[in-house]
């Protein structure tokens, strides 16, 4: 599975695990929420430090953009 997140993408899912981690914090009282938020940091800071995303693999997307080689004659 090659790298299918580009770089605006992975800082996106670097800010949102952020924001995830937080909520876990603030809602630690809230077991099921702070499980859950917890581990929607850990995708998302899994999927952009790896830079690859399963669920764009399943349905064949990308963010990377496309470099063109120059074509020689």
């Amino acid at each position: 599975m090659g790298a299918n997140v580009g770089k605006v993408d992975a800082l996106i899912r670097a800010a949102l695990s952020v924001v995830f981690l937080v909520l876990a914090a603030v809602f630690s009282a809230e077991p099921v929420v702070s499980l859950v938020a917890a581990l929607l940091a850990l995708v998302f800071a899994a999927t952009g430090l790896t830079k690859t995303c399963p669920l764009y693999t399943l349905f064949g997307m990308t963010t990377r953009g496309h470099r063109s080689r120059p074509q020689h004659r």
